[in-house]
Formats: structure tokens, sequence, C-alpha cells
């Protein structure tokens, strides 16, 4: 893991004018973790909480996601947590394909050259998009892996429809228990 391209990249994200979002964000959101199994979760967008505070999964998804972590064997700092755009989309919108494209090309692609993952887990729709450009219905291709760059991507729910859904909660414990055993032979 290159711990100074990661400082740099953190800072150009901060300061980032690549696309339209820039103009409504309180702050970008780079990315945290301690990354301890040299896994990334790829999230979707900041949210409010994220946007006020500059770092993911902060509010009550967050809070959500740190318990479902711990609940299986997981910690937060086992993962580089950073979501598919940088900054917050008004009104929580979906990202559009070109900010999509902007963060990729300029800010995921670098950081991930940087940190050298073993595994990605794509949390939600807008992570299959960002790095799988697939289109299909998370339920059709949830829990399968696909890779990006080289890095196997495991496919899972984005914790705010596990914290809603039961149904997709218990399917997303079974993502988990497979990532265990993927990061185990990897």
């Amino acid at each position: 893991m290159d711990i100074d391209t990661l400082a740099t990249l953190a800072r150009g994200i901060q300061h980032c004018r690549s696309c339209r979002l820039w103009e409504t964000r309180t702050h970008a959101v780079p990315g945290s973790g301690a990354f301890a199994r040299r896994t990334v979760l790829l999230g979707e967008a900041p949210g409010e909480k994220e946007d006020e505070l500059g770092l993911p999964f902060m509010g009550r998804t967050g809070r959500f996601l740190d318990g479902f972590l711990e609940h299986n064997g997981f910690h937060r700092d086992d993962f580089f947590i950073t979501p598919a755009v940088k900054c917050r989309p008004p009104k929580n919108r979906d990202p559009r394909l070109d900010e999509l494209a902007a963060c990729r090309d300029r800010w995921l692609g670098a950081q991930l050259e940087a940190l050298e993952p073993r595994m990605i887990l794509l949390a939600g729709k807008a992570a299959v998009r960002q790095t799988l450009g697939l289109e299909d219905a998370l339920t059709s291709i949830n829990g399968r892996v696909f890779e990006y760059r080289g890095i196997p991507c495991l496919v899972t729910y984005h914790p705010t429809a596990m914290m809603r859904f039961k149904k997709i909660r218990e399917t997303a414990v079974k993502n988990l228990a497979n990532l265990h055993d993927i990061l185990r032979t990897a």
C-alpha cells in the first residue's frame, strides 16, 4: 500500500471539480480505513452526514454497517471504505454515468493502484456500475464474483437496503461468509 499516494489522492479529491457534483458538496469523501484485510468496500455516494464530515458511512447507515460487520466477524478497519462517487449528489439522487466515470477515471483507479487490494466488496448498484459497468438488477448478480482490473469483486447489497429489508440482510450475511472464505484462500 502506497500511503503517500493515497494522501495525495485524498487532497486532490477534496479539491476536485471534474464533474458537477463539486458545486453542491460540503466535503468530498476520499475514503478511509486501516485496510487490515486488504479489502476495499466500495459504496454508492456520500449522504448528508458523510458530506458534512468528509468520511464514509457516518450516519445511521454507518452505525448499522459497523454493527453488521462486527456481528459477521469483520471490523470497519478491515476495509478501506470509499464511495463510488466522492461527492454527494443533490437530493441524494443516484450518481449519473458521467459523474461515475469522472470519479472512476480520475480517482478510483489510482486509489486501487495505490492500495493493491486482494478483494473489492461492491455494496450496491452504483458500486457495480462504477467498476463492472453492469446495469443488471442486484438480485440477479448478488453474491457473484467478478473482476475489475484483475481484482476479484464480490457483489452485495448496500447497507441501507440491508438495514431496511430482512431478506436482503440475510443474503448479505451469506455474502460476508463467502468473503471470509475468499480471503482465507486469496
